[in-house]
Order: structure tokens, then sequence, then C-alpha cells
């Protein structure tokens, strides 16, 4: 069942068309044999009928002559007759060597003898040739006549039509497979076609819908299924989004009055040291707060409204420069050494965003580095891309986690400690914000620990 629907189809249509044609085959096989037999038992009973009127009301006639001229029309050489006496002996027989020897044996001989026409098919002679037979009885002489004929041109008949089978079924069914695969691609490429639009409407893009063929089937039903549910998504994603955008709209003035009610109270000289410890902690959490309200906000308008760039030409390396020294107090702060390298590059950017892109980076790479650590910002230009790279010598990104990395609200707990963390959107904006320069941002494969990013914008050149 792991095939492709286009495979299974052609399978089991040639599956079917085999069995039928087998069985077909078969019943034609079986009837045309039977068919045959029959007309050799009609030729037969004519043949024992003249013999037996020619033989008259006794047994003395020229029975070699008789029986001669009434197998005229049987395969030559290969029928016979003989007349046979009620204790068995061949009393005279013509034709085929095979009647010098009784073809019957003492209980069939009795049937006869009683009356019954016997028919049945044995096997004679040094090549195991098969026999048609047929024993009538003569009442008034107390004999018993059988009448052999061969069914060698009965079974090469049989032969060659089950040779033809042998060899026209499986050309028929590969025929009727290219054929299944053909028709199941054909039925199929619509599905295919939505397939591929479908997997094309990502987030950005929820106001595309799929083309809706006008065939009044099972396809069509299909496609606009696809696009309800294209509708549902849309509504609910966008209800989300005034959701967050609202929320966060909301929150900022109550942050904004906690701030300023906290320094306020911090200014007062008459606080104890756990209070102003605690009114301390209270800030950072609040400013904290605000920043992951304000990355909210940020993340709603881009989705809202797209992102506005003011590009105008920058210097990457005078950019890193400005984010490494107002980094550093943090640095030197955990220990962590921050060193910066490269060239000086310029593109068309907007210089804000980018600060904002590095900002996150080299924080986070200070954060999760820890007391001993190392930090590297480096500047590089290849051919039309030039850009910034981030090094840090932390627990690195697990595996698992590094094809998600730049999805809004994931965190890599497992190796940087939750403790630190933010909310899991920096990694998700400073990608927005590469995306909307046209740029590339993407996590380097690592060797052992450490993380290196790398954010790669056009040139313009």
């Amino acid at each position: 069942m792991s095939l492709p629907i286009r495979a299974r189809l052609s399978l089991w249509y040639s599956l079917l068309l085999c069995v039928i044609l087998v069985s077909v085959g078969a019943f034609l096989l079986v009837r045309l044999r039977s068919d045959l037999v029959g007309g050799v038992d009609d030729s037969l009973s004519t043949r024992a009928a003249q013999i037996a009127l020619g033989m008259g009301s006794g047994c003395n006639g020229a029975f070699t002559d008789i029986s001669s001229a009434s197998l005229r029309g049987l395969p030559q050489g290969e029928s016979g007759a003989q007349l046979l006496a009620p204790d068995g002996a061949v009393r005279y027989s013509s034709g085929d060597p095979i009647t010098n020897d009784a073809l019957l044996n003492a209980s069939e001989l009795d049937r006869a003898l009683g009356g019954e026409r016997l028919r049945k098919t044995i096997v004679r002679g040094p090549d195991a040739e098969s026999f048609r037979t047929l024993a009538v009885s003569l009442p008034s002489c107390r004999a018993v006549v059988v009448v052999a004929t061969s069914l060698d041109e009965l079974e090469r008949s049989a032969h060659r039509l089950f040779t033809l089978m042998e060899f026209g079924i499986p050309v028929a069914v590969a025929a009727a497979a290219l054929g299944g695969w053909w028709l199941a691609g054909a039925a199929l490429r619509p599905v295919s076609r939505m397939t591929a639009e479908a997997a094309s409407i990502g987030p950005e893009s929820l106001d595309e819908r799929i083309d809706v063929p006008q065939t009044n089937d099972e396809v069509q039903r299909l496609a606009t299924t696809l696009n309800s549910m294209l509708d549902r998504v849309r509504a609910g994603v966008e209800e989300k989004r005034r959701f967050v955008a609202d929320a966060s709209h909301e929150l900022r003035t109550p942050l904004a009055i906690m701030r300023s009610e906290l320094d306020v109270s911090l200014r007062s000289d008459d606080l104890s040291p756990p209070a102003r410890e605690v009114l301390s902690s209270s800030v950072e959490e609040v400013d904290r707060m605000s920043a992951t309200v304000e990355n909210l906000l940020l993340l709603a308008r881009m989705d809202e409204d797209g992102m506005w760039l003011d590009r105008r030409r920058v210097d990457l390396l005078e950019v890193a420069s400005v984010i490494v020294e107002q980094m550093r107090p943090l640095s030197e702060n955990d220990e962590v050494s921050l060193d910066l390298e490269g060239p000086s590059v310029t593109i068309p950017a907007d210089r804000e965003r980018v600060e904002q892109v590095l900002t996150n980076l080299v924080g986070n790479a200070i954060r999760y580095s820890g007391p001993g650590g190392e930090v590297r910002v480096s500047t590089w230009r290849n051919g039309r891309e030039a850009g910034l790279s981030v090094s840090d010598t932390g627990p690195g990104i697990p595996n698992a986690m590094r094809s998600r990395i730049f999805e809004r609200f994931v965190r890599v707990d497992a190796s940087r400690g939750s403790d630190r963390g933010g909310a899991g959107l920096g990694l998700a904006i400073s990608k927005e914000i590469v995306d909307a320069h046209g740029g590339r941002i993407w996590l380097e494969p690592q060797n052992g620990r450490g993380s290196t990013f790398v954010i790669a914008l056009p040139t313009g050149a």
C-alpha cells in the first residue's frame, strides 16, 4: 500500500485483467476439448452403427471390409475396430494395431453386453497415444463392437490454443498495464496539479486558491473542498493575528504604567535592600515582557501589511562595530569574549532592521555561550551576496530542532537554559527581516559544540 495510487491502479487493473483472461482462456480450452471430444463421440457412434448394420443378423460377415469402409473419414492409421466375444477374445480387428488386443476389461465387457453404450479414453501404444473408444453390443451374435480413433489431432488443437494463450495473455496484460498506467496518469493529472498548487500556498499566500476544473466530478468536488478549507484556514489565521495584535497593543499601556511606577518606587530613599532587589527584578521582568509584546506587534504588522524597508547604502562592518560595542557590557558581565573581524562591505539595506537582526543573534550567542565562552562576528562578501556570521562556543542546537529553529515560539530548552531564554520570537523576526531584504539566513552544520548563524544579503551589484 506504500505504492503511488497510479502504480496501484495499474497493478490492480493488470491483475484483474490477468485473472479474467486466464479464467476465460481456461474455460475456452476446456470447452473446446469437450466439444471436440463430443464430435469424435458422434463420429464413432455413426461408425459403430454402420458396422452393426453391415454385420446383419449374424457375426459371420466380412467384418474387416465393413469396418474398414466405416472408418473412412477418421484419421487413417490411427483408427480401428474390433469384435469381441463374450469371453473377451478378439474375433476380428481392423485398422490400428491397438485393436489386436481387447480394448475392454471384463467388467466393461459385461456392461457393454448388457446394452450399455460405453465411451472412454484410453492410452495405448509405445508412444502412449490417447484413443477415444465406443463399445456397442450386437445382441444377435452375442458380441461387442469396439470402435477407436486417435485423439492426437484434438490434443494438438488444444495445445495450439494453450500456446496462443500462454504467449498472448502476458502480452495482453503488459499492454493493458501500459494503457492503465497512461490512463491512471491522465486521470490523476488534475489531482497532481492541485497537489502542487496546494503545496505552494503558505502562510504568506493564504489568499491564493486552487483552480477548479469544470468537470462536474470528484476532482471538481475535491478542488472545491480544498478551497473551502483554505477559506476557513485563512479566516482562522487572520482571527489569530488580530487577537495577537489587539492583545499586544492593549498590553503596552499597562506595561508602560508598571514600568513608570517601578521607576518611581526605585527612586525612593527609604527602600530596604530586599525591597529594592524585588523592584529591580520586577523591572527586568517588565522590560522582558515589553520586549515580547513589541515583537508580537512587529510580527502582527508584518503579517498584516508586510514590511516597509528604508533601503540605503550600509556598511556591514560599521553596523557590526556599533552592535558589538553596544553588546560588550553584556558580554563582559557574562565573562564572554566578543570579537569582530572581516572586510568593509557596503550593500543596500535598512540599517535599523539589520541592526535588529544582528542584535538578536549576538545577544543569543552571548547569553548561551556561558562564562569563558567566545563569540565572533564576521563580515564577508561572495559574488552577488554579502553578509554577517555570528559564531559562539555554546552547547549548540540539537539536530532534531535545527529545521524548526526559525519558527515562531520555538525554543531549544534542551540545550539552552529556559531561565535565560526569550519567547522564541527573535530568530523568527530575524528571518522575516532577512526575507524582506531578499536574503537568506541559516544555521551552519555544526562540528561538535557551538553554533554559527549566517546572514546573506544581495549586494545589488
